[in-house]
């Protein structure tokens, strides 16, 4: 019995590649590219925050990509779009954020599945933090 776990061990990374590789490929055609109005009403998946911040987009830029620097998670920044992806599987996730010069819309949407079990809320909570935090110029939007 413990050569046949042994054989099972092995094929486990490879077993794990492959799915990840298969998430990412179902995932592709899901991704999310401009600000929706609203999230779905039945929604489980998605969450949705406006901040009031009055900063220029190239200062909300700076802040937002500092913010994916702290995340454990792979991620990817291009402005206004940020794909943060679970840690274990690899999920990608979309956060979309759009500065309206007083307020900032944020809105943070599974690709996959019907529920993201609090995980869309807890990344916009812990980016409020780190935005509470952050020290803006105090120039404001131009």
């Amino acid at each position: 019995m413990n050569e046949e776990l042994l054989k099972a061990t092995k094929w486990a990374p490879a077993f794990w590649v492959g799915v990840l590789l298969l998430v990412q490929i179902i995932s592709m055609p899901y991704s999310v590219d401009e600000m929706p109005g609203a999230c779905p009403e039945d929604s489980q998946n998605c969450a949705r925050m406006t901040l009031e911040l009055n900063v220029s987009d190239d200062e909300l830029h700076d802040a937002m990509k500092a913010w994916v620097d702290t995340r454990i998670a792979t991620s990817s920044f291009e402005p206004g779009h940020i794909v943060d992806r679970t840690m274990i599987m690899q999920f990608p996730d979309d956060l979309l954020y759009e500065n309206q010069c007083g307020t900032v819309d944020f809105h943070s949407k599974s690709r996959l599945g019907v529920s993201d079990l609090g995980v869309n809320q807890e990344r916009l909570d812990d980016l409020n933090s780190f935005l509470s935090e952050w020290e803006f110029s105090g120039e404001g939007c131009q």
